[in-house]
């Protein structure tokens, strides 16, 4: 799968970290070379006993060369577990405003994972969890937040199979009894991490975390992880920056699309007005002609009684 990483003991380590797990990149390869991370980390997420996690298996392994442009780019880890239950990891950072259709669609994806001639009462349980560092409501901050399918007058989940979660990585101050209870919050201070003196204090918290944390330190040590987790940050910031040019793009267009709405408005009441003005024009017209008129009957009838008096 992935060119040998030897260990580096992570006492080692210190001072700024080059890249921490809010890189996809490093993100995926140190949970797809570390199970044992791994295994902490679904079990944190879902409450259970980390003993309770068995069988894990990656079904979207990458494949990493030592070149980047070797790199596939794949940006979930979808992991399958115990009775084949599913689990789609994703990590982002910057908001793309689709992540609830991204992550419904993921979701749904999965969830058609019966063969030909199976029971509709064998699908397994998907799960699919969103590491994000913005937060996704506005005006509705939450640490972990877990989303069903439910009754929308009592409240009755429809069922357990299909489970949405968020972690807000810009909320860790948050997290409730229960998120920290099972570590959650600590995992989320991993992520965003930025010194090893960070990393190595919540190692100490932690077997699981502990492993992370060294996996993370011995694939950084890499060059070629380096290189992979540089162009992997390239081509997000690219997609933001493209993303951003499109979006003052669209506001242009909406904001010349709005002066020529008001211009035609304006063109309108110019017209309007014009017509008004037309209308007061002919009317004025129409009534010179009909004083002309008068004026001229009146002439006349002057000229008439003129011609037919006697003269003195």
């Amino acid at each position: 799968m992935y060119p040998d990483l030897q260990p580096v003991p992570l006492s080692q380590a210190s001072g700024p970290v080059a890249y921490n797990m809010t890189n996809d990149a490093l993100f995926h390869i140190v949970f797809q070379n570390n199970h044992k991370a791994l295994t902490g980390l679904i079990a944190s997420l879902l409450h259970l006993d980390p003993s309770s996690i068995r069988n894990i298996v990656i079904q979207n392994p990458l494949i990493y060369g030592h070149q980047p442009q070797e790199k596939n780019t794949v940006l979930d880890i979808l992991v399958s577990y115990n009775d084949g239950s599913i689990m789609d990891l994703e990590m982002q950072v910057h908001n793309f405003y689709n992540w609830i259709p991204r992550s419904l669609y993921y979701l749904c994806r999965e969830y058609t994972n019966l063969h030909h001639g199976d029971d509709y009462s064998q699908v397994k349980p998907v799960y699919h969890v969103g590491f994000l560092d913005y937060t996704l409501f506005n005006g509705q901050t939450s640490f972990y937040s877990t989303y069903r399918m439910s009754d929308l007058k009592t409240g009755n989940v429809y069922s357990d199979k299909l489970t949405l979660a968020v972690v807000e990585l810009n909320h860790i101050d948050m997290a409730t009894e229960e998120d920290k209870a099972y570590g959650i919050d600590k995992w989320a201070a991993l992520f965003k991490s930025t010194t090893w003196e960070e990393v190595k204090m919540l190692a100490q918290t932690d077997p699981y975390i502990e492993s992370a944390a060294e996996s993370m330190y011995s694939s950084v040590t890499e060059p070629w992880v380096l290189e992979l987790c540089k162009k992997s940050q390239e081509e997000i910031d690219g997609d933001r920056h493209r993303r951003e040019r499109l979006a003052e793009q669209d506001r242009q267009i909406a904001e010349n699309e709005k002066q020529i709405a008001e211009n035609e408005k304006q063109i309108a009441k110019n017209e309007r007005q014009i017509a008004e003005r037309d209308k007061e024009i002919a009317e004025l017209k129409s009534q010179n002609a009909e004083l002309s008129k008068q004026i001229a009957e009146l002439r006349a009838m002057l000229t008439e009684q003129a011609m037919s008096s006697p003269l003195t």
